[in-house]
Protein backbone atom coordinates (compact mmCIF):
# COMPACT_ATOMS: atom_id res chain seq x y z
CA UNK A 1 0.00 0.00 0.00
CA UNK A 2 1.08 3.57 -1.28
CA UNK A 3 2.19 6.12 1.73
CA UNK A 4 -0.33 8.89 2.55
CA UNK A 5 2.29 11.25 1.15
CA UNK A 6 2.55 9.29 -2.06
CA UNK A 7 -1.19 9.16 -2.40
CA UNK A 8 -1.18 13.10 -1.91
CA UNK A 9 1.38 13.48 -4.85
CA UNK A 10 -0.10 11.18 -6.83
CA UNK A 11 -3.78 12.94 -6.73
CA UNK A 12 -2.06 16.14 -7.30
CA UNK A 13 -0.29 14.98 -10.40
CA UNK A 14 -3.71 13.54 -11.48
CA UNK A 15 -5.21 16.45 -11.60
CA UNK A 16 -2.23 18.61 -12.47
CA UNK A 17 -1.80 20.83 -10.03
CA UNK A 18 1.19 22.69 -8.46
CA UNK A 19 2.44 22.15 -4.95
CA UNK A 20 1.58 25.81 -4.62
CA UNK A 21 -2.23 24.92 -5.76
CA UNK A 22 -2.63 22.56 -3.75
CA UNK A 23 -1.18 24.60 -0.22
CA UNK A 24 -2.99 27.61 -0.96
CA UNK A 25 -3.26 30.19 1.74
CA UNK A 26 -3.84 27.22 4.55
CA UNK A 27 -0.17 25.85 4.39
CA UNK A 28 3.23 26.68 2.69
CA UNK A 29 4.83 25.04 -0.16
CA UNK A 30 7.76 23.61 1.81
CA UNK A 31 5.10 21.97 4.07
CA UNK A 32 3.01 20.19 1.59
CA UNK A 33 6.50 18.68 -0.08
CA UNK A 34 7.68 17.58 3.71
CA UNK A 35 4.29 15.54 3.78
CA UNK A 36 4.72 14.63 0.11
CA UNK A 37 8.28 12.75 1.00
CA UNK A 38 6.97 11.46 3.96
CA UNK A 39 9.02 13.73 6.07
CA UNK A 40 5.98 15.21 7.80
CA UNK A 41 2.67 14.25 8.57
CA UNK A 42 -0.50 16.50 8.14
CA UNK A 43 -2.48 17.06 11.19
CA UNK A 44 -6.22 16.03 10.44
CA UNK A 45 -7.00 19.64 9.74
CA UNK A 46 -4.36 20.24 7.01
CA UNK A 47 -5.51 16.88 5.83
CA UNK A 48 -9.11 17.93 5.17
CA UNK A 49 -7.61 20.82 3.59
CA UNK A 50 -5.28 18.89 1.46
CA UNK A 51 -8.00 16.79 0.33
CA UNK A 52 -10.43 19.70 -0.56
CA UNK A 53 -8.00 21.45 -2.80
CA UNK A 54 -7.68 18.07 -4.60
CA UNK A 55 -11.19 17.82 -4.58
CA UNK A 56 -11.21 14.33 -3.14
CA UNK A 57 -12.34 12.61 0.17
CA UNK A 58 -10.42 13.12 2.80
CA UNK A 59 -10.56 9.10 3.59
CA UNK A 60 -9.56 8.59 0.06
CA UNK A 61 -5.96 9.96 0.48
CA UNK A 62 -6.26 7.34 4.57
CA UNK A 63 -6.94 4.37 2.00
CA UNK A 64 -9.80 3.16 3.40
CA UNK A 65 -13.17 4.49 3.11
CA UNK A 66 -15.93 4.89 5.66
CA UNK A 67 -19.14 4.37 5.01
CA UNK A 68 -21.25 6.98 5.05
CA UNK A 69 -23.19 6.13 8.50
CA UNK A 70 -19.78 5.96 10.09
CA UNK A 71 -19.40 9.44 9.18
CA UNK A 72 -22.88 10.79 9.92
CA UNK A 73 -22.74 8.88 13.61
CA UNK A 74 -19.47 10.92 14.38
CA UNK A 75 -20.60 14.09 13.24
CA UNK A 76 -24.26 13.06 15.68
CA UNK A 77 -21.58 12.37 18.50
CA UNK A 78 -19.30 15.33 17.67
CA UNK A 79 -22.24 17.45 18.47
CA UNK A 80 -23.41 15.95 20.91
CA UNK A 81 -20.04 16.48 22.74
CA UNK A 82 -20.00 20.09 22.25
CA UNK A 83 -23.83 20.43 23.88
CA UNK A 84 -21.88 19.15 26.96
CA UNK A 85 -20.41 22.28 26.96
CA UNK A 86 -23.88 23.97 27.80
CA UNK A 87 -25.77 21.55 29.48
CA UNK A 88 -27.81 23.55 31.92
CA UNK A 89 -27.43 21.03 35.04
CA UNK A 90 -25.84 18.09 36.07
CA UNK A 91 -28.89 16.22 35.42
CA UNK A 92 -28.79 17.49 31.51
CA UNK A 93 -24.63 16.65 31.49
CA UNK A 94 -25.10 13.14 33.03
CA UNK A 95 -28.11 12.68 30.11
CA UNK A 96 -26.56 13.33 27.31
CA UNK A 97 -23.24 11.82 28.51
CA UNK A 98 -24.82 8.64 28.77
CA UNK A 99 -26.13 8.90 25.23
CA UNK A 100 -23.10 9.22 23.73
CA UNK A 101 -21.61 6.00 25.62
CA UNK A 102 -24.58 4.16 24.53
CA UNK A 103 -23.87 5.03 20.61
CA UNK A 104 -19.96 4.38 21.32
CA UNK A 105 -21.09 0.92 22.85
CA UNK A 106 -23.21 -0.01 19.83
CA UNK A 107 -20.26 0.69 17.72
CA UNK A 108 -17.77 -0.85 19.47
CA UNK A 109 -19.95 -4.24 19.20
CA UNK A 110 -19.06 -4.04 15.22
CA UNK A 111 -16.28 -4.45 13.26
CA UNK A 112 -14.20 -1.31 12.19
CA UNK A 113 -11.84 -0.49 9.44
CA UNK A 114 -9.12 1.31 10.27
CA UNK A 115 -9.97 4.89 9.16
CA UNK A 116 -9.78 8.30 11.34
CA UNK A 117 -13.23 8.14 12.20
CA UNK A 118 -12.70 4.68 14.10
CA UNK A 119 -9.31 6.54 15.65
CA UNK A 120 -12.03 9.42 17.00
CA UNK A 121 -14.80 6.90 18.13
CA UNK A 122 -12.11 5.58 20.49
CA UNK A 123 -10.69 8.57 21.44
CA UNK A 124 -14.02 10.20 22.19
CA UNK A 125 -14.83 7.24 24.76
CA UNK A 126 -11.19 7.51 26.82
CA UNK A 127 -12.58 11.30 27.00
CA UNK A 128 -15.56 10.48 28.19
CA UNK A 129 -14.53 7.96 30.52
CA UNK A 130 -11.68 10.16 31.81
CA UNK A 131 -14.15 12.44 32.85
CA UNK A 132 -15.88 10.26 34.61
CA UNK A 133 -12.68 9.66 35.82
CA UNK A 134 -12.75 5.62 35.18
CA UNK A 135 -8.86 5.47 34.83
CA UNK A 136 -8.81 2.00 33.54
CA UNK A 137 -11.16 2.24 30.95
CA UNK A 138 -10.12 5.99 30.08
CA UNK A 139 -6.28 4.30 29.23
CA UNK A 140 -8.02 1.35 27.49
CA UNK A 141 -9.91 3.58 25.02
CA UNK A 142 -7.44 5.89 24.19
CA UNK A 143 -4.47 3.40 23.71
CA UNK A 144 -6.87 2.05 21.24
CA UNK A 145 -7.44 5.40 19.67
CA UNK A 146 -3.44 5.61 19.36
CA UNK A 147 -3.79 1.88 17.82
CA UNK A 148 -5.44 3.38 14.91
CA UNK A 149 -3.74 6.96 14.23
CA UNK A 150 -0.50 5.24 14.34
CA UNK A 151 -1.82 2.77 11.36
CA UNK A 152 -2.54 5.72 9.78
CA UNK A 153 0.66 7.75 10.09
CA UNK A 154 -1.66 10.42 11.59
CA UNK A 155 0.90 11.77 14.42
CA UNK A 156 -0.54 14.80 15.26
CA UNK A 157 -3.20 12.91 16.50
CA UNK A 158 -1.64 9.95 18.43
CA UNK A 159 0.09 13.38 19.90
CA UNK A 160 -3.19 14.59 20.93
CA UNK A 161 -4.11 11.52 22.96
CA UNK A 162 -1.37 11.48 24.20
CA UNK A 163 -1.82 14.33 26.21
CA UNK A 164 -5.16 13.07 27.31
CA UNK A 165 -3.35 9.99 29.45
CA UNK A 166 -1.40 12.62 30.54
CA UNK A 167 -4.18 14.52 32.26
CA UNK A 168 -5.32 11.02 32.81
CA UNK A 169 -2.49 10.49 35.33
CA UNK A 170 -3.18 14.22 36.29
CA UNK A 171 -6.28 13.89 37.72
CA UNK A 172 -5.45 11.50 39.92
CA UNK A 173 -3.02 13.75 41.76
CA UNK A 174 0.31 12.22 40.80
CA UNK A 175 1.38 15.62 39.48
CA UNK A 176 5.34 14.52 39.20
CA UNK A 177 4.40 11.67 37.18
CA UNK A 178 2.35 13.69 34.70
CA UNK A 179 4.86 16.19 33.83
CA UNK A 180 7.33 13.35 33.59
CA UNK A 181 5.17 11.36 31.08
CA UNK A 182 4.16 14.70 29.61
CA UNK A 183 8.34 15.46 28.61
CA UNK A 184 8.37 11.52 27.37
CA UNK A 185 5.43 12.31 24.54
CA UNK A 186 6.61 15.38 23.72
CA UNK A 187 10.27 13.85 22.55
CA UNK A 188 8.31 10.84 20.89
CA UNK A 189 6.64 13.96 18.71
CA UNK A 190 9.42 15.98 18.16
CA UNK A 191 11.49 12.84 16.94
CA UNK A 192 8.70 11.75 14.66
CA UNK A 193 7.42 15.33 13.29
CA UNK A 194 10.19 17.87 11.85
CA UNK A 195 6.98 21.06 12.09
CA UNK A 196 4.26 21.11 14.99
CA UNK A 197 0.65 21.56 14.14
CA UNK A 198 -0.01 25.10 15.64
CA UNK A 199 -2.86 24.01 17.42
CA UNK A 200 -1.38 20.48 18.97
CA UNK A 201 1.75 22.62 20.22
CA UNK A 202 -0.55 25.22 22.19
CA UNK A 203 -2.34 22.48 23.86
CA UNK A 204 0.99 20.90 24.64
CA UNK A 205 2.48 24.08 25.53
CA UNK A 206 -0.56 24.99 28.27
CA UNK A 207 -0.90 21.19 29.76
CA UNK A 208 2.95 21.74 30.60
CA UNK A 209 2.40 25.00 31.66
CA UNK A 210 -0.83 23.74 34.34
CA UNK A 211 1.99 21.01 35.16
CA UNK A 212 5.00 23.29 36.21
CA UNK A 213 2.63 25.53 38.36
CA UNK A 214 1.42 21.71 39.90
CA UNK A 215 4.95 20.77 40.63
CA UNK A 216 5.52 24.11 42.29
CA UNK A 217 7.70 25.45 39.49
CA UNK A 218 6.04 28.84 39.30
CA UNK A 219 8.65 30.87 37.76
CA UNK A 220 8.71 28.05 34.72
CA UNK A 221 5.10 27.94 34.31
CA UNK A 222 4.68 31.77 34.11
CA UNK A 223 7.54 31.59 31.30
CA UNK A 224 5.90 29.24 29.62
CA UNK A 225 2.29 30.82 29.29
CA UNK A 226 3.94 34.29 28.02
CA UNK A 227 5.88 31.68 25.56
CA UNK A 228 2.16 30.38 24.37
CA UNK A 229 0.98 33.68 24.36
CA UNK A 230 3.58 35.59 22.04
CA UNK A 231 3.24 32.51 19.72
CA UNK A 232 -0.26 32.69 19.94
CA UNK A 233 0.02 36.66 18.71
CA UNK A 234 2.03 35.77 15.59
CA UNK A 235 0.45 32.84 14.25
CA UNK A 236 -3.00 34.57 14.99
CA UNK A 237 -4.55 31.48 16.87
CA UNK A 238 -6.84 31.97 19.43
CA UNK A 239 -7.17 28.33 20.53
CA UNK A 240 -7.35 28.13 24.31
CA UNK A 241 -6.79 31.19 25.45
CA UNK A 242 -9.44 31.78 27.86
CA UNK A 243 -8.13 28.19 29.57
CA UNK A 244 -4.42 30.10 28.96
CA UNK A 245 -5.31 33.77 30.76
CA UNK A 246 -7.47 32.34 33.22
CA UNK A 247 -4.35 30.05 34.41
CA UNK A 248 -2.59 32.99 34.24
CA UNK A 249 -4.96 34.99 36.32
CA UNK A 250 -4.71 32.62 38.84
CA UNK A 251 -0.83 32.69 39.46
CA UNK A 252 -0.85 36.85 39.01
CA UNK A 253 -3.67 37.19 41.59
CA UNK A 254 -1.52 34.66 44.42
CA UNK A 255 1.50 37.21 43.73
CA UNK A 256 -0.42 40.39 44.33
CA UNK A 257 -0.11 41.69 41.31
CA UNK A 258 -3.37 43.67 40.86
CA UNK A 259 -2.74 44.73 37.43
CA UNK A 260 -2.14 42.17 35.83
CA UNK A 261 -4.69 40.37 37.59
CA UNK A 262 -7.19 42.80 36.06
CA UNK A 263 -5.84 42.65 32.59
CA UNK A 264 -5.73 38.83 32.46
CA UNK A 265 -8.86 38.66 34.20
CA UNK A 266 -10.29 40.78 31.39
CA UNK A 267 -8.41 38.77 28.91
CA UNK A 268 -10.02 35.59 29.86
CA UNK A 269 -13.69 36.90 29.94
CA UNK A 270 -13.04 37.91 26.18
CA UNK A 271 -12.20 34.50 25.08
CA UNK A 272 -14.66 33.49 27.01
CA UNK A 273 -17.34 35.09 25.39
CA UNK A 274 -15.93 34.54 22.46
CA UNK A 275 -16.68 30.57 22.61
CA UNK A 276 -20.13 30.84 23.44
CA UNK A 277 -19.65 28.01 26.01
CA UNK A 278 -21.37 28.32 29.32
CA UNK A 279 -18.83 26.14 31.09
CA UNK A 280 -16.38 27.91 29.93
CA UNK A 281 -17.70 31.85 30.79
CA UNK A 282 -19.07 30.31 34.35
CA UNK A 283 -15.16 29.23 34.99
CA UNK A 284 -13.75 32.92 34.14
CA UNK A 285 -16.36 34.82 36.12
CA UNK A 286 -16.08 32.72 39.22
CA UNK A 287 -12.46 33.84 39.36
CA UNK A 288 -13.99 37.18 39.00
CA UNK A 289 -15.88 36.53 42.02
CA UNK A 290 -13.16 35.22 44.17
CA UNK A 291 -10.62 37.64 43.35
CA UNK A 292 -13.60 40.34 44.33
CA UNK A 293 -14.16 38.38 47.64
CA UNK A 294 -10.88 37.32 48.45
CA UNK A 295 -8.37 39.62 47.51
CA UNK A 296 -10.28 42.94 47.12
CA UNK A 297 -12.97 42.48 50.07
CA UNK A 298 -15.46 43.46 48.23
CA UNK A 299 -17.77 41.02 49.37
CA UNK A 300 -21.38 42.43 48.64
CA UNK A 301 -20.25 42.85 45.29
CA UNK A 302 -18.92 39.24 45.07
CA UNK A 303 -22.66 38.30 46.67
CA UNK A 304 -23.96 40.43 44.11
CA UNK A 305 -22.40 39.02 41.00
CA UNK A 306 -23.13 35.05 42.14
CA UNK A 307 -26.46 36.45 42.55
CA UNK A 308 -26.31 37.63 39.15
CA UNK A 309 -24.88 34.26 37.55
CA UNK A 310 -27.69 32.58 38.93
CA UNK A 311 -30.34 34.38 37.54
CA UNK A 312 -28.94 34.97 33.66
CA UNK A 313 -30.85 32.37 31.50
CA UNK A 314 -27.26 32.13 29.28
CA UNK A 315 -26.60 29.80 32.21
CA UNK A 316 -29.61 27.90 32.60
CA UNK A 317 -30.70 26.33 36.04
CA UNK A 318 -27.13 26.41 37.28
CA UNK A 319 -26.83 24.26 40.38
CA UNK A 320 -25.06 25.38 43.67
CA UNK A 321 -21.98 23.85 43.97
CA UNK A 322 -18.67 23.65 46.65
CA UNK A 323 -17.50 26.88 44.53
CA UNK A 324 -20.45 28.58 44.95
CA UNK A 325 -21.04 27.45 48.51
CA UNK A 326 -17.69 29.03 49.21
CA UNK A 327 -17.68 32.03 47.87
CA UNK A 328 -21.11 32.67 49.54
CA UNK A 329 -19.61 31.85 53.37
CA UNK A 330 -16.43 33.78 52.46
CA UNK A 331 -18.16 37.15 51.37
CA UNK A 332 -20.90 36.72 54.43
CA UNK A 333 -18.07 35.64 57.09
CA UNK A 334 -16.02 38.69 55.60
CA UNK A 335 -19.30 41.38 55.91
CA UNK A 336 -19.79 39.43 59.56
CA UNK A 337 -22.42 37.20 59.10
CA UNK A 338 -21.24 34.11 61.01
CA UNK A 339 -24.77 32.37 61.31
CA UNK A 340 -25.03 32.63 56.93
CA UNK A 341 -21.65 32.18 56.29
CA UNK A 342 -22.03 28.87 58.74
CA UNK A 343 -24.99 27.74 56.85
CA UNK A 344 -23.16 28.23 53.31
CA UNK A 345 -20.46 25.71 54.60
CA UNK A 346 -22.52 23.50 55.92
CA UNK A 347 -24.01 22.03 52.14
CA UNK A 348 -20.08 22.80 51.03
CA UNK A 349 -19.46 19.68 49.31
CA UNK A 350 -15.52 19.36 47.71
CA UNK A 351 -15.75 19.45 44.02
CA UNK A 352 -14.80 15.76 42.74
CA UNK A 353 -13.39 17.89 39.50
CA UNK A 354 -11.04 19.85 41.58
CA UNK A 355 -7.75 18.41 40.34
CA UNK A 356 -5.40 21.03 40.09
CA UNK A 357 -3.54 21.86 43.40
CA UNK A 358 -4.49 26.25 42.92
CA UNK A 359 -8.18 24.77 43.32
CA UNK A 360 -7.61 22.27 45.55
CA UNK A 361 -5.45 24.85 48.16
CA UNK A 362 -8.34 27.42 47.58
CA UNK A 363 -11.46 25.59 48.17
CA UNK A 364 -9.40 23.76 50.93
CA UNK A 365 -9.63 27.12 52.97
CA UNK A 366 -13.68 26.12 53.41
CA UNK A 367 -12.57 23.92 56.60
CA UNK A 368 -10.39 26.77 57.45
CA UNK A 369 -13.85 29.12 57.80
CA UNK A 370 -15.85 26.45 59.10
CA UNK A 371 -13.54 26.59 61.87
CA UNK A 372 -13.25 30.30 62.31
CA UNK A 373 -17.26 30.29 62.42
CA UNK A 374 -17.40 27.25 65.06
CA UNK A 375 -14.64 29.07 67.25
CA UNK A 376 -17.41 32.59 67.52
CA UNK A 377 -20.32 29.94 67.91
CA UNK A 378 -18.06 28.76 71.37
CA UNK A 379 -17.26 24.58 69.60
CA UNK A 380 -14.04 24.90 69.67
CA UNK A 381 -12.68 21.46 69.71
CA UNK A 382 -14.58 20.99 66.30
CA UNK A 383 -13.38 23.80 65.00
CA UNK A 384 -9.89 22.42 65.54
CA UNK A 385 -11.12 19.27 63.82
CA UNK A 386 -11.98 21.08 60.70
CA UNK A 387 -8.72 23.43 60.94
CA UNK A 388 -6.79 20.09 60.44
CA UNK A 389 -8.40 18.78 58.06
CA UNK A 390 -7.72 22.41 55.95
CA UNK A 391 -4.08 21.63 56.84
CA UNK A 392 -3.83 18.18 55.90
CA UNK A 393 -5.29 18.72 52.58
CA UNK A 394 -2.59 21.32 51.36
CA UNK A 395 0.15 19.50 53.65
CA UNK A 396 1.92 18.03 49.98
CA UNK A 397 0.54 20.49 47.70
CA UNK A 398 2.96 23.34 46.31
CA UNK A 399 2.86 26.59 48.74
CA UNK A 400 -0.06 28.95 48.11
CA UNK A 401 -1.55 32.30 49.79
CA UNK A 402 -4.09 29.60 50.53
CA UNK A 403 -1.70 27.77 52.91
CA UNK A 404 -0.71 30.61 55.02
CA UNK A 405 -4.16 31.52 55.96
CA UNK A 406 -5.18 27.75 56.47
CA UNK A 407 -1.70 27.50 58.66
CA UNK A 408 -2.48 30.97 60.51
CA UNK A 409 -6.44 29.45 60.90
CA UNK A 410 -5.11 26.39 62.82
CA UNK A 411 -2.73 28.36 65.06
CA UNK A 412 -5.45 30.15 66.04
CA UNK A 413 -8.31 27.40 66.86
CA UNK A 414 -5.45 25.60 68.61
CA UNK A 415 -4.36 28.24 70.79
CA UNK A 416 -8.62 29.14 71.65
CA UNK A 417 -8.73 25.52 72.67
CA UNK A 418 -5.42 25.48 74.60
CA UNK A 419 -6.47 28.52 76.55
CA UNK A 420 -9.68 27.31 77.65
CA UNK A 421 -7.72 24.05 79.19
Amino acid sequence: MSSLGERIRKFRKEKKMTLVDVAGDAMSKGMLSLIENGRSNPSMESLQHIAKQLGVNVQVLLAEESSEEMKKKLVEIEEARQNLNNAGSLKEYDRQASWIKNELNDIFKKELPKTYETGRFYEIAGITYLNDEKHEQAINYLTKAIEYYNSLSLNHEVYKVQLRMVLNTFITHNYQSAFDELLIYKEQYKSRELVSDPLVQIESDHLEALLLYSVGRYQEGTAKLDEIISFSKRKNIYYLMDDIYRLASFNTLMNGDDDKTRYTLMKSRQFADFTEKADRMVSSIFLEIHYENEYLKNHRKALQMIKDIKEDKMFGSMEDSGYVNLERARAYYGLGNIDQAYEELKQFEFPTFAHHPFDISMLATADAYMALCLIEKDDPETALVHAEKAKARVADLPETPYHHFIQETWEKTKANLDNRS
